[in-house]
């Protein structure tokens, strides 16, 4: 906790993604391909993908336990707008989203997971269906991207100050976009480049997207924790943090 109320509380959060990454390719390198694949990606049923589930449970619990603003008016609001984003993560995580949909294994309708745009595009697909997934991108897009479009500003603001909230939430960004890049890798390289992956080489990209999913939680912890120490604290309990509360 120290560290967090520290001037270096920015710092964290890349330590936390690099050791993480260390961590994960260490374990490829030590460990089969199917253990990786059996400890990292079932379904949603592995030992990675469970914790991820329940630490995206307990950062709704810290965000109220712990609440990274000061009290007023607004707040009920802004954390009931966080939890519900984890919902979104929990429901994605456990593809509870598919269960909003039928999928009739018709010759001409699309195959996999509904919630891509190809399925909306694809009129031999149920109506109904089709706007069940057309309310859910719009739910989820406007509900995420107004909130990141609020605060923006303020993330890039706080970024060159060092603000340690603004580093978390970055590398919380960035984290999902690495993590969604090697969830697509190997179908991309064998679609586009006709480039199949050996069994080593997909267990570390499976390793290298489960393992950075499970931090993205962590990450939210850590920010949640560092606002609270700035904005609820008095400045006097830390110095360090204190510049940063006017942001």
């Amino acid at each position: 906790m120290c560290l967090l109320k520290s001037k270096y509380s920015w710092l964290v959060a890349p330590g936390l993604w690099l050791t993480g990454v260390l961590a994960l390719i260490i374990v490829w390198g030590v460990a089969t391909p199917e253990w990786v694949q059996w400890h990292f990606d079932q379904d949603g049923a592995s030992p990675v993908e469970v914790a991820t589930v329940g630490l995206f449970f307990a950062q709704i619990g810290i965000l109220w336990l712990v609440p990274p603003m000061p009290p007023s008016h607004k707040r009920t609001l802004v954390l009931s707008l966080f939890s519900l984003i984890t919902l979104f993560a929990i429901c994605r995580e456990l593809d509870w989203h598919r269960l909003l949909v039928s999928t009739p294994n018709l010759p001409e309708m699309t195959r996999g997971t509904p919630f891509k745009l190809k399925y909306l595009t694809n009129s031999h697909n149920p109506l109904g269906s089709r706007l069940t997934v057309a309310a859910c991108f719009l739910t989820a897009f406007g509900v995420c991207g107004g909130t990141l479009f609020y605060y923006l500003p303020r993330l890039l603001k706080g970024l060159f100050k060092f603000h340690p909230v603004c580093w978390s939430v970055a590398f919380l960004g960035g984290t999902c976009i690495l993590s969604q890049i090697f969830d697509r890798l190997p179908a991309d390289l064998r679609h586009h480049c006709g480039v199949h992956l050996t069994a080593s080489q997909h267990a570390l990209t499976t390793a290298l997207e489960e393992g950075q999913e499970l931090l993205l939680p962590l990450f939210v912890i850590l920010a949640t924790l560092q606002a609270h120490f700035i904005y609820n604290n008095d400045p006097s309990d830390s110095s360090s943090l204190a510049r940063h509360k006017d942001l």
